[in-house]
């Protein structure tokens, strides 16, 4: 993706753990279409606690072989690493163009445990991290991209390159929602329903005229919507290949990102989820 507007060739890094979860994230990048040249690592990361080590290097070599067949012409390679398991993926995935990881949404609790969190390993990670759900089916739905006040280039371009990739339209979608009341009397900006909206179409404009300069041609359907982000999100998300979504913050707060959009569809969808930061901080990678 050296070249927003062209599909290149891609280093991809995936995470391999001894749950079927990772194995949804090998197959999503299988499917994938993959620029001859590009490289896929799969890397698996222990943290001396014990576990089935036969069973995961089996695990990796199904891996690596599924991956071969899917992609010939691409670079297949396998890594054990040794430490605490989230920071050592996002620090392996550091000059990555993608990190892909599964999520055990339905076994919430052991993924906790397993120091395995999807909703960690994002907010670690300099790139652009896809979350794959343990029971995630392909689909041919559009690419959606979550537009607010701070949606990020980074965002952005890995949406737009994702809808070329894979031959999708991107949908921009922006929701809007009036604000509690603080007061009687006066309605503020944030409690005018007119001047949120217009503010809201405004975002979206503004993030139409970035993406034809991205990707010009790129056929693509803006949506204004009112209701909470989250919800709105969630019904597009439905019927999408792949949600995308601006990470604002580098940290968690009570295990979730940025609010509770990310950890609503993490948890609930079983759409792939793309967390991308506000932009990269490796200008030779944008």
């Amino acid at each position: 993706m050296r070249d927003s507007s062209v599909v290149g060739t891609e280093h991809v890094v995936v995470g391999i753990d001894g749950h079927e979860a990772s194995d949804r994230a090998v197959d999503w990048v299988a499917v994938r279409r993959l620029t001859p040249g590009s490289r896929v690592e799969l890397i698996t990361v222990t943290n001396g606690w014990g576990g089935d080590r036969l069973a995961l290097d089996r695990r990796l070599a199904r891996a690596a072989e599924r991956l071969t067949v899917a992609h010939q012409r691409v670079d297949v390679a396998v890594f054990r690493l040794s430490g605490v398991p989230d920071r050592m993926l996002a620090d392996a995935a550091s000059t990555a163009d993608l990190l892909v990881i599964g999520n055990r949404r339905q076994h919430r609790v052991r993924t906790a445990l397993d120091g395995w969190m999807p909703e960690r390993v994002p907010t670690l990670a300099n790139g652009p991290t896809v979350v794959v759900p343990e029971d995630w089916r392909p689909t041919h739905g559009d690419v959606v991209l979550g537009v607010d006040d701070a949606t990020g280039d980074t965002a952005l371009r890995f949406a737009g390159s994702q809808a070329v990739r894979e031959h999708r339209r991107l949908s921009l979608v922006r929701s809007w929602k009036v604000a509690e009341p603080a007061r009687v009397g006066t309605l503020s900006a944030f409690e005018d329903p007119e001047l949120v909206e217009t503010h809201a179409r405004e975002v979206l404009i503004d993030a139409e005229r970035l993406l034809h300069t991205r990707f010009p041609g790129l056929q693509h359907r803006p949506v204004v919507e009112e209701g909470d982000t989250a919800d709105v999100l969630g019904r597009y998300a439905e019927d999408a290949s792949i949600v995308v979504l601006g990470r604002h913050h580098t940290s968690t707060l009570e295990g979730r990102l940025f609010g509770s959009t990310a950890h609503e569809l993490i948890s609930g969808s079983r759409t792939p989820v793309c967390i991308a930061p506000l932009r990269s901080p490796d200008p030779r990678r944008r």
